[in-house]
């Protein structure tokens, strides 16, 4: 069986859960926290920078989100995230960068800030919000939003998920700024993807974690 090595406050760990539900995958949960978290460097050992999630399979350790859908994919083919035409894959794996590059890797200079009660950064807050700007408007380009990002349910709409759920209160927050509305069409799409049962329960799972981080703050 699958071990998570995972956070459940992660938005990528929460991927990785989000997609193994969806392909009826059995797994064990393991809550690990990151190496900047605990220190523990046993974790270095599984995670290049001890980041999570990771999984573990016949005792070999997988990180990266990316790495862990492909794994998934080729290893547990019986339900399909990523198409078999090349055409759609290759537009499953440009809607993932964009979430990944130009949204969500830009929000997370803040979720110290937005999420966990951190010092708020000051310094390029303007260049941040354009390239947020950038990758939204790319995405609302690229995407096919018939009725996911790509056609069919997939990894995509996994991502795009779990990237632009943390970015909302980033752009809310430090911008006042509601991408929700200025960005219909994703918000719509994101929609469909969270209306979805494993979705529902997964959100489920962050929020019951928030709670339990708050009640301890």
């Amino acid at each position: 069986m699958i071990k998570v090595h995972g956070l459940s406050l992660s938005n990528h760990s929460s991927m990785i859960k989000f997609a193994l539900k969806e392909k009826k995958i059995d797994f064990e949960w393991v809550e690990t926290l990151p190496y900047s978290m605990s220190k523990d460097e046993s974790i270095l050992e599984k995670s290049a920078i001890g980041a999570v999630p990771i999984i573990e399979y016949q005792g070999e350790y997988i990180s990266e989100t990316l790495a862990i859908f492909s794994f998934l994919e080729k290893n547990f083919p019986d339900i399909k995230l990523f198409s078999d035409d090349p055409l759609e894959f290759a537009k499953t794996i440009e809607i993932i960068n964009i979430c990944q590059f130009y949204i969500e890797l830009q929000a997370r200079n803040f979720y110290p800030f937005i999420f966990f009660g951190g010092k708020r950064p000051e310094g390029n807050i303007d260049a941040i919000k354009d390239k947020i700007h950038m990758g939204l408007k790319s995405l609302e380009k690229k995407a096919s939003f018939n009725p996911y990002m790509i056609n069919s349910f997939s990894y995509a709409d996994i991502y795009a998920s779990f990237s632009i759920s943390t970015t909302i209160p980033v752009c809310k927050q430090i911008y006042d700024w509601d991408i929700s509305q200025e960005f219909k069409k994703i918000n719509d799409c994101l929609n469909i993807i969270n209306s979805r049962d494993v979705a529902k329960n997964v959100y489920d799972d962050v929020s019951k974690a928030m709670e339990k981080l708050n009640n301890n703050a």
